[in-house]
């Protein structure tokens, strides 16, 4: 069926507004706290960011398209794109905020039956739809559902870092750098159209070290600052440790890193001056919450930390304020080649404990927990350098993620 261009622009447009006067409704109706707020906002970032990363693969797969050729971003509709981030996150939020999320399996999935195949042109589904659909509901909708709970209950912190992660990943680095494009010019192809592979696998080897020291950070605030990074969701404590104790800002410095090397790669200034953004926005709105949110909360601490440790070129050798614990057991090998490397004028801020038999042991000053085995080497390797504390960054992300896999089963059981 043909449909006249304006009529599939108005039905989109309903897509958008729809959800929205719902959502607001909502948050008119229903007395709303702060951790809600936070809560529903959370949601729609996730249903944002990987929708838009679905919609990619889907559309590449022909599993449906949509009609209409206005507000686009590689082939996805603005109205649409948004309008679903709404309803599948703050508006199932709020209307069902006391349900479990896997109900919203069967009722998305009936919905969608019925609905899309009665929505063409305006969306033409093909083969493969129905699975395409699964796997948004499964993947997409429920985890942003759950997101939204934890984060209003404070609860499952890692899973909630982990979920933020993925929808900081999807918007930073491929629906802002594609916005770019559709706005100034270039194309995601031009990526493998300049480069030799050697010089192609440098660029990408850079970029997974920047994205490193980002997902480093992250997991940094969730163990020692028991907060995510995004202020709406703070830390309780304040993190000095690890890459914390050689630059001030390793995520903005990894985001602002990784948008000058994409821009390098595709020859893309925009893209590359996607990274002077980051910048200015640490010196505008990050150092303007500083002063009214971390000098109120931590005033003595957060003042000292930020005279001794920089914002974007990191220290060679890190700020330790405060003597951390090594317990090692004299007679293994190991641990005797590890205190020997520390002692010899390599390690920074580290006091040791003898203790024969015992596994070795690593425990932050004013904290209560010990890392162990190979997380215990890596936090003794951030007293080093930068250099080993990156590749210490890589060990703790490794180690740390599996030794919570059995507490992730239990916690979701």
């Amino acid at each position: 069926m043909e449909l006249h261009p304006l009529i599939i622009f108005s039905l989109r447009q309903a897509i958008f507004i729809i959800p929205f006067l719902f959502a607001i409704y909502l948050f008119w109706r229903r007395p709303i706290k702060d951790r809600v707020m936070v809560s529903a906002f959370f949601a729609f970032l996730f249903q944002f960011g990987l929708v838009f990363s679905f919609h990619l693969m889907a559309v590449n797969l022909g599993w449906w398209s949509f009609g209409g050729d206005e507000l686009k971003l590689l082939g996805f509709p603005a109205d649409i794109w948004i309008g679903g981030a709404i309803l599948w996150g703050p508006v199932l939020y709020l209307a069902f905020s006391n349900v479990n999320p896997l109900v919203f399996v069967l009722v998305n999935l009936i919905v969608n039956i019925v609905g899309l195949p009665l929505m063409s042109p305006v969306i033409s589904v093909s083969d493969g739809w129905f699975l395409g659909q699964m796997l948004v509901v499964l993947f997409i909708m429920v985890p942003g559902q759950y997101l939204a709970r934890w984060t209003e209950k404070d609860i499952n912190l890692p899973y909630r870092a982990t979920l933020l992660s993925f929808a900081h990943a999807t918007i930073a680095f491929l629906i802002i750098p594609s916005a770019i494009m559709k706005a100034m010019g270039g194309s995601w192809s031009d990526i493998i159209h300049f480069w030799p592979s050697p010089v192609f696998f440098v660029f990408i080897f850079l970029i997974l070290l920047f994205f490193l020291m980002g997902l480093s950070a992250v997991q940094l605030f969730v163990v020692h600052g028991k907060g995510t990074p995004i202020p709406l969701d703070n830390t309780k404590e304040l993190v000095c440790t690890g890459l914390y104790a050689y630059l001030r800002n390793p995520m903005q410095t990894s985001t602002a890193s990784i948008w000058f090397i994409m821009g390098c790669m595709m020859l893309n200034i925009w893209i590359t001056l996607a990274a002077l953004m980051a910048v200015v926005f640490v010196l505008g709105l990050v150092r303007w919450h500083h002063r009214y949110d971390m000098e109120k909360r931590f005033p003595t601490r957060w003042n000292i930390y930020r005279t001794n440790v920089p914002e974007w070129l990191p220290r060679w050798r890190p700020w330790v304020p405060d003597n951390a614990l090594l317990v090692y057991d004299p007679k293994n090998i190991w641990h005797k080649r590890l205190l020997s490397f520390l002692s010899s004028g390599n390690g920074v801020g580290i006091d040791s404990k003898l203790v024969s038999g015992t596994n070795l042991q690593y425990k932050e000053p004013n904290e209560n927990r010990y890392f162990t085995g190979l997380a215990a080497y890596a936090k003794a390797l951030n007293h080093t350098n930068f250099i080993m504390a990156l590749a210490a960054s890589l060990i703790l992300l490794l180690v740390l993620t599996i030794n919570g896999l059995p507490n992730m089963r239990r916690d979701l059981s």
